[in-house]
């Protein structure tokens, strides 16, 4: 039994008693791999409408003529982007046990519950400032380019490393960037250092992914 959950709970019966609602949130920690990548973000809403469903989780719904549920996601993903640590906050019509694995046996490929957490309020859209972005590609990049094209969008904070590949000719370095971007203007978007490693050589990327969220 979630510990979590039962406190949750007897707050809720507590203030039953006193006339008042406790509002509770699941915020499901999730992966989006695999063909997923290139949904949309509207696709993927969509698409945990239906996992939720399925799932037969209660959850609250907006009011109007096109109630829909109460969903509060992380920062989209790029299409093509891999997210390892991606986040959906759930507003919760009942507690409900179990929700990871009701999850996990009606998720398409693609998706993945790593953990459920439950939280009182849903703060995503303010905690959440940006993101530690991976990028690993083939091709003998010019390091010294790469580094000055970072500089040039205001990054100093980043790990670079190459590792030599059996195979001779232009493919023979397997490159790997991890570099945080925060959600704002002065930063580069995920897209704009893929241009920038494109437009260093030949490449050939093996994968693009958001290793974590990066709160405030």
């Amino acid at each position: 039994m979630n510990i979590n959950l039962v406190y949750l709970e007897l707050e809720e019966r507590i203030a039953e008693r006193q006339g008042a609602t406790i509002v509770v949130f699941a915020r499901i920690e999730y992966r989006k791999f695999g063909p997923l990548v290139f949904i949309s973000h509207l696709d993927l809403i969509r698409c945990w409408e239906r996992i939720v469903r399925r799932a037969n989780i209660r959850v609250s719904f907006t009011e109007g003529f096109h109630p829909r549920p109460k969903f509060s996601f992380s920062p989209p993903l790029p299409v093509g982007f891999e997210g390892e640590r991606e986040l959906l906050d759930l507003r919760l019509e009942e507690p409900s046990f179990d929700i990871k694995n009701k999850i996990n046996e009606v998720v398409p490929y693609g998706i993945y519950v790593n953990n459920v957490f439950f939280i009182p309020y849903s703060d995503i859209g303010d905690s959440i400032i940006g993101g530690l972005y991976n990028f690993q590609w083939l091709g003998n990049t010019d390091r010294d380019r790469l580094e000055e094209g970072l500089k040039a969008f205001g990054l100093q904070d980043w790990i670079y490393s190459t590792e030599q590949l059996v195979q001779t000719g232009i493919f023979n370095l397997k490159n790997s960037l991890s570099v945080p971007l925060l959600f704002r203007k002065d930063y580069p978007s995920p897209k704009k250092i893929v241009e920038l490693i494109d437009n260093l050589g030949e490449t050939v990327w093996l994968k693009l992914s958001r290793v974590q969220l990066l709160e405030r």
